[in-house]
């Protein structure tokens, strides 16, 4: 993942942002984020959620879900909100979601963009969960995933 300083997050589709991440180091992960600015990438991860929202897949789903994600000391919070078979995503928590999820951003890149899986990532400490567990091995499966 060259660091490059015209990646405009608005202009990559998952499909392509799944590509840089794909065999890139966690370091040259990082500093393309960082080049390209932490929130106006995740917005565009949470953006790109939506899009990908697979409603059928989550059917019987009513819940909040609050993503911590950690970056040099920064918590970037995003509420993935899923009713009545819509997805909305947006910066913010819930005060009472039915699970949060907490990860460093490098490890986040890796699960949304499917380098990792969820359950490893919990395992390794690098994910941590809480509200309903069982829950959470669920939520990735309520998307497409970015073919790299």
């Amino acid at each position: 993942m060259a660091a490059q300083n015209d990646v405009n997050p608005q202009q990559v589709t998952p499909e392509e942002f799944a590509r840089l991440v794909k065999g890139s180091s966690d370091e040259d992960i990082a500093a393309t984020v960082h080049q390209a600015g932490t929130a106006d990438v995740l917005d565009r991860i949470f953006e790109g959620m939506e899009e990908r929202f697979r409603p059928e897949k989550a059917s019987d789903v009513d819940a909040d879900i609050v993503f911590e994600i950690n970056d040099r000391g920064d918590i970037h919070s995003y509420l993935v909100a899923i009713h009545d078979g819509a997805c909305k995503a947006e910066r913010g928590a819930a005060e009472d979601p039915k699970v949060k999820l907490t990860a460093d951003l490098v490890p986040f890149v890796k699960l949304v963009t499917g380098e990792a899986q969820g359950p490893a990532l919990f395992m390794s400490g690098k994910l941590k969960v809480s509200g309903d567990l069982m829950f959470s091995t669920r939520i990735m499966t309520f998307f497409d995933q970015p073919k790299a």
